[in-house]
């Protein structure tokens, strides 16, 4: 279990070094640098994210619907910060609940705020980039039935994120976005409902959402 986090943050810590050094670097002609633009832009998306099964709290997959809002500011031409909060709505559905029975259930609200950086880049109106960041995750407390895991309490656990997407020019101020994102969640070994006698897994989280951006 700690071996495959230390895995976790390795590849993530690398791949954030990776982008900063991407963005930093001498851009291509002063032509790009001068043609920098707006350096504000809102994003707001929508799509589906999974919550992966593991052997502390989650005994099945869960699909679930992400609203997810970004504030991002352009350092250079290539390289941004971004803010981004995620509220990950939960959908009931019906799921294994072990020894081979499945009822219906939907896990908790989860919410997730992570900072990260933004490596683009840029090809005609296309813009392909990759991202990387840290941040937290808060699964949200509710003893309802038809919750799985069911949380007394809302846990908080620190998390880190990685992915890529594209963004497409509409016009000058206006771009339609996707995005696909894996974020990982780390609760504490003691935390109630999503930890076991031997400790708590990561939670694996898969995204993919698309939606409108705007620059200011």
């Amino acid at each position: 279990m700690k071996s495959s986090r230390r895995n976790t943050w390795a590849v993530a810590g690398a791949l954030f070094a990776s982008l900063f050094i991407v963005g930093w670097a001498p851009n291509a002609s002063a032509e790009e640098e001068s043609g920098f633009g707006r350096r504000t832009e809102v994003s707001l998306m929508g799509g589906i994210q999974a919550l992966n099964k593991n052997d502390t709290a989650l005994p099945d997959r869960f699909i679930n619907i992400p609203a997810v809002g970004t504030v991002t500011y352009r350092l250079t031409s290539r390289l941004a910060a971004e803010g981004e909060f995620t509220w990950m709505i939960p959908v009931k559905q019906s799921v294994d609940v072990g020894s081979g029975t499945s009822q219906d259930r939907k896990s908790p609200d989860v919410l997730a705020y992570q900072a990260n950086l933004r490596a683009d880049f840029p090809v005609s109106t296309w813009t392909p980039y990759l991202a990387a960041g840290a941040g937290a995750v808060t699964f949200l407390s509710n003893t309802d039935p038809d919750r799985l895991p069911q949380l007394a309490k809302s846990e908080t656990a620190f998390a880190i994120n990685f992915g890529g997407g594209v963004t497409y020019g509409l016009t000058d101020r206006w771009a339609v976005r996707g995005d696909l994102r894996e974020l990982v969640a780390f609760p504490s070994d003691g935390a109630a409902g999503l930890s076991n006698s031997s400790g708590a897994d990561p939670v694996w989280m898969e995204r993919g959402t698309v939606g409108l951006s705007y620059r200011f």
